[in-house]
């Protein structure tokens, strides 16, 4: 327990501080005043400025000071010091009797001081009504959840914060710790409950724990707990209190900045792969262009030549135009700045229009597709899943091992998600060789295949573009399965 700490948690121990119905300092390692509750300025009859960096001993009746002193002495060997009576000098030059309690804070490198008078009973209850009072006042208008847990009787209490936060009414509460406990998200709760009672079976006096705590509303809020141990004269932890903080908001903002920046991070390496992309793929077909069109300047006068370099250049035309094209949907493919048009559609009766416009290729490689798990209806974007369907079957049927291809398309809705399959008896992919290049434009794993190596770059493309993600199974000579998620919201088996 400090006076130093983040803005909210001295703002919570202060409060704490000043609500205390006892007399409240703390004590520099030099024995001077450090600070003081209003309880001290009310019962003393010193203003703040009064107390603020005077030697604590020089206020103690002077025949008392070395039994007090004797007591701060045990209190700075690591002993709590517990029921110390000494007079202390009032600002009315009379005395007061006070029952003195010291505990030295190691971390803090102060001394606490707590007192009980004897003789002032009015001005105590005064003192303890007006505390009890303020304490209402700022356990409503806080944003934390002031907590108070009584070890001994097993009781505790809440503050008029905790229904504000959670919404829970604490009078419907059980008094134990199972009020407290039973709404700890179950994947938090051994670390949380082995962290307060490795505290309390220590000699600490300060925890602190980050985890998810149950709203009456059912939603889980994200909360940091902070408490103070207070021990008796043994050492054993007899009280504890303490205040959760809702920090689900700055939660939120952490994890959407992480997002931000990691899609940032994506997009900065795609741009430098599209760059290196356009300036390969482009060089070849204009410098061909380019040397044709300087060898036709040499040969105007001869029309035979003129004509061949004239189909020359047509050929590097249309290779350059393939590579436009081909750069055109990479670009597109990547573009998340419009909204997706979503419409309604069944998956199997997509896979039958793809047989149709692959009906030839079928047919000539006596290829055999099947769809289990049908139908299913979804609110997607259309062009996005046709291209993903056609690019892996249009693959199954390229890469095949066998005379008669089998293809297996498969629907499945577990675990919140709709898990569209597609396994094939192809050739496979080596995934240990190629594997982190897989989705990659212009990557190509079998030359004796003819393709360019965009069907898998635009199969993830599209699939991530619908919130979606794909893995891969594969085995060289015995085929490939990949396995697409998407979010079970726009699947209706």
């Amino acid at each position: 327990m400090g006076l130093t700490k983040h803005p909210s948690e001295t703002m919570n121990i202060n409060q704490l501080f000043n609500l205390s119905s006892d007399l409240i300092c703390t004590i520099d390692i030099q024995g001077n005043f450090k600070a003081v509750n209003n309880v001290a300025t009310m019962i003393l009859g010193y203003s703040t400025e009064e107390l603020l960096g005077k030697p604590f001993l020089n206020f103690v009746y002077t025949p008392d000071r070395e039994l007090t002193s004797n007591g701060i002495t045990a209190a700075l060997n690591g002993k709590v010091a517990v029921g110390i009576e000494s007079r202390f000098m009032q600002k009315n030059l009379s005395s007061l009797l006070l029952a003195w309690s010291f505990l030295w804070d190691e971390e803090q490198q102060q001394l606490y001081g707590l007192a009980k008078g004897g003789e002032s009973t009015e001005i105590m209850e005064r003192s303890l009504n007006e505390s009890n009072l303020r304490y209402q006042y700022v356990s409503r208008a806080t944003s934390d959840a002031i907590w108070d847990w009584d070890l001994q009787n097993n009781t505790l209490f809440w503050g008029d914060g905790f229904s504000t936060i959670f919404g829970y009414d604490p009078s419907e509460l059980p008094r134990g710790i199972n009020s407290w406990t039973n709404n700890i998200h179950p994947e938090d709760h051994l670390a949380v409950i082995t962290s307060i009672e490795m505290v309390l079976n220590s000699q600490e006096t300060n925890w602190k724990a980050e985890y998810r705590y149950l709203k009456a509303d059912g939603h889980f809020a994200e909360v940091v707990d902070r408490g103070f141990i207070i021990r008796n004269t043994d050492g054993a932890a007899i009280r504890m209190v303490g205040a959760m903080h809702d920090i689900s908001e700055r939660k939120k903002n952490l994890k959407d900045m992480k997002r931000v920046t990691d899609d940032l991070y994506k997009r900065n390496r795609e741009l430098h792969e599209f760059g290196y992309i356009v300036s390969h793929n482009l060089r070849s077909p204009v410098a061909n262009i380019m040397g044709i069109a300087s060898l036709m300047g040499l040969e105007t006068d001869v029309p035979e030549a003129v004509s061949n370099y004239i189909r020359k250049i047509e050929v590097s035309i249309e290779s350059l135009n393939e590579v436009i094209t081909d750069l055109s949907k990479i670009l597109s493919s990547t573009d998340r700045t419009d909204t997706l048009s979503l419409e309604q559609f069944e998956l199997t009766e997509l896979v039958n229009h793809i047989k149709v416009d692959l009906k030839a290729t079928i047919n000539s490689s006596r290829a055999h597709i099947t769809v289990t798990g049908g139908p299913v209806i979804v609110h997607s974007h259309k062009a996005y899943l046709y291209s993903v369907f056609f690019n892996l079957i249009s693959n199954a049927l390229k890469y095949t091992a066998s005379d008669h291809p089998q293809i297996t398309i498969g629907f499945l809705q577990q675990h919140g998600l709709l898990e569209i399959s597609f396994r094939d008896n192809g050739i496979g992919i080596d995934l240990k060789k190629n594997g982190s290049e897989l989705f990659k434009p212009y990557k190509r794993f079998n030359t004796n295949y003819t393709g360019k190596g965009l069907g898998l770059f635009l199969v993830k493309s599209h699939v991530e573009a619908l919130n979606g993600t794909i893995a891969i199974e594969s085995e060289l000579d015995k085929g490939t399965t990949f396995t697409i998620s998407l979010p079970n919201s726009i699947a209706q088996l």
